[in-house]
């Protein structure tokens, strides 16, 4: 399909509520209205890329303002404070700069977010593709 090909409004309205049942499902498993929010979601998923993509599993905390690209360092400072005092994100000293902090995943967060991509993906593999698009079972 090209960029320029338009969907029913039936298969839009379709695709509307498997994003709005993820979303619901973001915040039961998060279990707070709070982080609700489309930049803890980018915070928390690259997070969570970044540690099953690498052996690394702590951050400098500069680095996680980064992973949340849509708001100022300033915002994303703020952010990140709060996760880290509601338990999402554990604050250690780093071992090797006594003065600098390092930022992990709690390991609650971690299963949390693995729930959530879970559901999502069971949610999107009952999306059915348009006729025109089923895979050519003859291959």
């Amino acid at each position: 399909m090209s960029k320029h090909d338009k969907h029913t409004n039936a298969r839009r309205r379709q695709f509307i509520q498997l994003l709005n049942s993820t979303d619901r499902h973001w915040v039961d498993v998060l279990g707070d209205n709070l982080f609700h929010d489309l930049n803890y979601y980018d915070l928390f998923t690259r997070m969570w890329l970044q540690i099953n993509g690498a052996p690394r599993h702590a951050f400098h905390k500069s680095e996680l303002y980064q992973l949340m690209p849509n708001v100022s360092q300033r915002t994303a400072i703020k952010y990140i404070q709060i996760a880290i005092d509601h338990g999402w994100l554990i604050e250690h000293t780093d071992p090797e700069d006594l003065r600098s902090r390092r930022i992990t995943m709690a390991a609650d967060l971690k299963q949390k977010i693995e729930l959530f991509l879970d559901y999502s993906i069971s949610v999107f593999e009952t999306f059915p593709l348009p006729v025109s698009r089923q895979p050519d079972s003859s291959t």
